[in-house]
C-alpha cells in the first residue's frame, strides 16, 4: 500500500509538471501566430500542431509495473549537454557556434533605485549640508 500511495504521489508530481510544461508549449506555439508571415499561414500552423498537441496530456501512463521493468542502464542520467547524447542528435543547426556574446548586465545587485518623479537630481549630492555652509547659524548651548 505504501508503494501505491509513492507512486500517486509521484505521479501527481509528474502531472503538476507536464501541466506547467504544456502551459510554456502553448504559450511559445502562440507567439508564433504573432508574425505577419504566420497570419498568412495561420491555418496551416494550427493544422500541424493542434494533432500534436492534443496528443500531449498531463497525465502519466506510467505505472509501478513500468518502473520494475526498467532495465536498470534507464537509471543512469546523461546530461543533455554531454558529447555522447549530442552524438545522436546531430544535426546541422548544432554545427553553428555563437561567438562571443557582451555581457548586458541586468543583476539584481547592479540595479539602483529610479528617482522619483516628484524630486528633481541636485548636483550638489541632495543632503542638508552637502556642498553648502552655513554661515552664522550657531548651535544652542543647553
Amino acid at each position: 500500500m505504501a508503494l501505491e500511495s509513492l507512486c500517486q504521489s509521484l505521479r501527481d508530481q509528474y502531472c503538476c509538471r507536464r501541466c506547467l510544461l504544456l502551459k510554456r508549449l502553448d504559450l511559445t506555439t502562440s507567439a508564433f501566430h504573432w508574425s505577419d508571415r504566420a497570419e498568412a499561414q495561420g491555418e496551416a500552423m494550427k493544422a500541424v500542431l493542434i494533432p500534436v498537441r492534443e496528443a500531449l496530456t498531463p497525465e502519466s501512463d506510467v505505472s509501478i509495473a513500468h518502473v520494475l521493468a526498467a532495465r536498470a542502464d534507464l537509471s543512469r542520467l546523461v546530461p543533455a549537454t554531454s558529447k555522447a547524447a549530442r552524438q545522436g542528435t546531430c544535426c546541422a543547426i548544432n554545427k553553428v557556434l555563437m561567438g562571443n556574446v557582451p555581457d548586458r548586465g541586468g543583476r539584481p545587485n547592479e540595479l539602483e533605485a529610479p528617482m522619483p518623479t516628484w524630486q528633481s537630481r541636485r548636483e550638489d549630492g541632495g543632503g542638508r549640508k552637502a556642498g553648502r555652509q552655513y554661515w552664522g547659524r550657531k548651535k544652542k548651548k543647553k
